[in-house]
Formats: structure tokens, sequence, C-alpha cells
């Protein structure tokens, strides 16, 4: 009999991505088990005829990234497997005692929850049905991209909350990438947008798995570590030339570029501004159309190394006396980037913080349920 494996990864597009990598890795640890892979309806179509998934279970009792519908969900997991539902379920989200795999990179987290070697190519796969193929192609005739020497697919409106970016704010950057001669942008998010000028083009009307063959229509991506960006690193994308947008203070900090080089993938055409400055994303994205290397030489920066997201790991799982996860957490970070004073700063910090903050949100809960 074939051996029943389920996968949990629910959320978000960017992580499924991640975590087929996961997927693959139990079908050659296992060969010819049957995997099941339970996932958030509104995530479901990123795993859409994945060649490593035998079914899909939609699970929407668990609202994202809130531990208190989370565990629960878990618990009955684990309880179902109990009575001989699967013979073995794996957990990769970033949630609960998960965390402790975070290490600066989401991919990374995500594959170490697996908790055995990945020794398969740790690319995203996606597997786009013939009609996407053609939704793109049909798109691109549409707005004539053929025509145009550059086209640059614009990630804006980023589900990761990364960068503040707006309608209005993406609008008027458009607006001066395409007085660039012979250049289009498409304005990607679930946003639709109407303009006038015919070169910037409304791509709220394909879908995200259609967005990854319209990559193979485009020459440069101009993106913020968000779905989008991960889609076009899938084997359905086209690797584009990048400029990304990167808020280097954000908690959970997931840079392009510490993702490469953590994983050996080459980095010379990506360019990261760590500073929200608009007149310098419109610089340096009309300099890159003309030579990409100096552009990188002059306008990419170098991200800055902090462990602020670990003050509130720590604190996450002291809400639960996690006391193991949390020296998971620090064996993990020691072996990426031995022993530093400003990781064990913010390891003591999560500590500290604990008690109070602890009484600052239920105070907050106690409020809001009145």
């Amino acid at each position: 009999m074939a051996k029943k494996i389920l996968l949990v990864q629910l959320y978000s597009n960017g992580d499924c991505l991640y975590a087929t990598a996961v997927a693959r890795q139990i079908k050659t640890d296992c060969p010819g088990c049957h995997l099941t892979w339970a996932v958030a309806s509104f995530c479901k179509t990123i795993i859409d005829n994945n060649p490593y998934v035998d079914e899909i279970m939609e699970v929407n009792s668990v609202i994202k990234d809130k531990v208190s519908t989370y565990r629960p969900f878990k618990k009955d997991i684990l309880r179902r497997k109990s009575e001989g539902e699967w013979d073995e379920v794996f957990f990769t989200n970033i949630i609960d005692d998960n965390q402790a795999y975070y290490d600066g990179s989401i991919r990374s987290a995500i594959l170490k929850s697996y908790g055995k070697p990945i020794t398969v190519p740790i690319q995203p796969s996606l597997r786009l049905y013939d009609a996407e193929i053609e939704n793109a192609k049909q798109f691109a005739e549409k707005h004539q991209l053929s025509l145009y020497k550059n086209v640059i697919l614009f990630e804006f409106a980023p589900l990761s909350k990364q960068i503040p970016i707006t309608k209005e704010i993406a609008i008027e950057i458009a607006e001066n990438i395409v007085q660039v001669p012979d250049t289009a942008i498409i304005l990607s998010s679930a946003i639709k947008i109407d303009h006038p000028t015919t070169a910037i083009i409304d791509g709220s009307a394909l879908s995200f798995r259609e967005t990854a063959a319209l990559t193979h229509h485009c020459t440069m991506l101009l993106g913020c570590s968000s779905g989008i960006t991960w889609i076009s690193t899938s084997d359905a994308g086209k690797q584009l030339p990048m400029v990304q947008l990167i808020n280097a203070k954000t908690k959970w900090v997931n840079a392009i570029s510490r993702d490469f080089e953590r994983f050996n993938f080459p980095t010379d055409k990506l360019i990261e501004l760590i500073h929200f400055d608009k007149n310098e994303i419109i610089a340096c994205a009309k300099e890159s159309l003309a030579d990409f290397k100096q552009a990188k030489i002059k306008y990419s920066r170098p991200l800055p190394l902090h462990f602020k997201t670990t003050r509130f790991i720590v604190y996450n799982l002291l809400c639960y006396l996690n006391f193991k996860a949390i020296a998971k957490h620090v064996e993990v970070n020691k072996k990426v980037y031995g022993n530093r004073l400003n990781f064990y700063g913010e390891v003591l910090a999560g500590f500290l913080m604990f008690p109070f903050r602890l009484i600052q949100n239920t105070v907050r809960k106690k409020i809001l349920h009145k």
C-alpha cells in the first residue's frame, strides 16, 4: 500500500512556491507515496497541476498568521494522523514552533522545517495549463508588447507589505519610466489600472499563474520580493533582470540578494534599493534599461544585517513556554552567522519585553472584546 503523507503549507503564494521543493523531496524520499497538500483556499491555485502533489486539501479554518487558530488545527491533524489517516505529516508554515527556523531567509526556514536533507533542485515548481499560457500570449499580442524594446513588469501593492507603495505612486513611477523610448510597463496587481497612456498597461486582467507565463514576454522586473517576484523564478517563469524595492527594516526580511546568495543563485542581474525613494527608483529603472551593470554599481546597496525579528520570535514562543524552539532558533542562527552579540542581544530583548508586551496585548484584547 502506498505511503500516505500530508504536507501542510497553508499560505502564502510565495511560501507555497518555496514549499514545492519540499513536495518534490518527499516524492524523492518516498517513491510511490500519495502526497496530500493542505493549503488555504486563496493559495490553492499555486499548486494546481503540480506533478508532485496527488491531492489538495483546502483549509479555511486557519486565519493567516494567527497562531490561536493554527494550533487547534495542528492538534487535529496530529490526532487524525494517530488514527491512521496519514503515515507522516510535515508542517512547513513559519508559524508557532516553526518560527525557530527563521534565519533571515523565508525559503531557508521552510526547507529546514522539513527536517530532512533537501537534495532536489529548489527552484519552485509551477505547471501552467495550456490555456494560461495562451491567455498570456493573447495579452501580449493585444498590447503589442513585441513592438517595444523594453517591457517592464512592475509588481506593486505587494501582499508581503514590505514597502509602502500605493496605486498613485506606482502610476507616477510608471509615467516617468515610459518616457524612455520604446518602453512599456505592466502594472501587475489585483488593482485595476485605467491609464490613457498606451504604454502603461493594466496587468490585473491576468491571474497570478498567467503572470508567470507573461514574464516570457517581458525584459525586466521591477519588484518588491512578493509573489510576482518569486513566481518569475519558478520553472514556469522567465528569470528577468530585477530591480527590487526592499524595506531593510521590515520585521520579516526576505531579500532576494540574501536568498540568492544563500542558495548560490547568480546576483549579477539583481539590483536592490533599500531606501524607498521615488526619484531614485525612477532613475535606477531608467539607467538599468541603458546599462544594467553600471546601474547596479551605482544604485545597489548591501542589505544591513539585523536580528530584530528574533525578539518577536522569542516573545511568540514564550507565550507557549516553548523554550525548546527558542533554543533551536539560537542554534539555527549561530550555524549561519556564528556568535554575534547583536543576535544574542535580540534574544535577551525578547525575554525582557515579554511580560510588558503580554500585559499590553492582554489589555488590548479585553478592550476590543468589550
